[in-house]
């Protein structure tokens, strides 16, 4: 039986990962107005805000040899929880329920650490809002108008608790 897989090495999959990055970018500019990040973005230079001591990592999802997508996770560790910054399955491999096989993932690498999770969703994104709300994160921390993100709609802040 195959089995997803959370690599941290990504260089050797660069081709794959720009493809899904590439592929992603029409949808992010539809509901939020700017590019999704790069899984090679020098993430500090594009969101200056980000504390220097708050680790980051880019994370690609293997399964059966072929990369189904790619996240970036921050740990917030004034807010004691990761944080997803960005998050993405390639189009051929929605629906089948890797998202959420990646996201128990995550909560295993940080569950020791942390007991929740957080991220920031646009408004007019529909596909996502359902999917993180049916993925546990249904409580709604901060609501940023369109303005404070420089995005076209309004974004919302979201948490979910972790069970250890």
């Amino acid at each position: 039986m195959s089995e997803l897989k959370i690599i941290t090495d990504i260089s050797q999959y660069k081709e794959n990962l720009e493809r899904i990055y590439e592929e992603s970018i029409e949808y992010f500019m539809e509901v939020e107005g700017r590019r999704p990040l790069s899984p090679f973005d020098d993430i500090h230079s594009i969101e200056p805000g980000i504390p220097q001591q708050n680790p980051i990592q880019c994370y690609a999802f293997l399964f059966e040899g072929q990369i189904v997508g790619y996240s970036w996770v921050m740990e917030d560790i004034s807010d004691e929880c990761y944080y997803i910054l960005h998050f993405i399955i390639t189009n051929n491999f929605r629906r089948h329920k890797f998202g959420t096989k990646v996201l128990k993932a995550l909560d295993n690498i940080y569950k020791e650490k942390y007991d929740k999770s957080e991220l920031l969703v646009s408004s007019k994104n529909y596909i996502g809002l359902n999917f993180w709300v049916k993925n546990g994160y249904t409580e709604i921390t901060r609501v940023f108008s369109s303005e404070e993100q420089n995005t076209i709609s309004t974004e919302l802040n979201l948490r979910k608790k972790i069970c250890r």
